[in-house]
């Protein structure tokens, strides 16, 4: 990033490479919409590119990108309301492990269609904190900072995130 402020624009193509995958599992995991993910990723890297002026490197980098993305999202959130959006999983590849017969196969995608539409039920808050703890690997702290709360803050939207599907997927399967 530090290239890329010094005017060394083509160093934002190895971010982008480095970067866009995990971003766009953050964003796919808050809001189930492949389409929107990949614009948000894209607005993820033009504000890293129109702001790049107010990254100081007193921390990692990756923590100021992520707290951009969360910007990202909430602009999302105030535009789209997606609990009124259908939840279209289609083209949404899914790669199962050799081995499985086809029963198997079909209960493993019921599982994670049954836990991505858990997911969409939590508030943001605890959706967020899990998908960077649990999908994205993110330490409590680093969420923390992502996140501008107390480290003790993101162990309880956990623990209530975890609880809450949980109680979904019970009542899910209840049916």
């Amino acid at each position: 990033m530090e290239q890329v402020q010094s005017g060394d624009f083509r160093q934002m193509g190895l971010l982008f490479d480095r970067h866009h995958k995990g971003l766009f599992g953050f964003f796919y995991r808050m809001t189930n919409h492949p389409a929107q993910s990949e614009d948000m990723v894209q607005s993820v890297f033009y504000r890293l590119l129109k702001y790049r002026n107010t990254f100081r490197n007193e921390g990692k980098f990756i923590y100021w990108m992520y707290a951009i993305a969360r910007n990202v999202l909430k602009d999302w959130y105030r535009k789209n309301d997606p609990m009124k959006q259908a939840q279209d999983l289609t083209g949404v590849e899914t790669t199962f492990t050799d081995g499985m017969n086809e029963e198997e196969h079909i209960q493993l995608a019921e599982r994670k269609l049954l836990l991505e539409k858990a997911l969409q039920k939590l508030v943001p808050e605890q959706r967020e904190a899990i998908v960077l703890s649990r999908f994205r690997g993110f330490k409590y702290k680093e969420i923390a900072k992502i996140s501008n709360v107390s480290e003790n803050a993101v162990k309880a939207r956990v623990k209530r995130g975890l609880l809450a599907l949980q109680n979904i997927i019970k009542r899910a399967e209840l049916k």
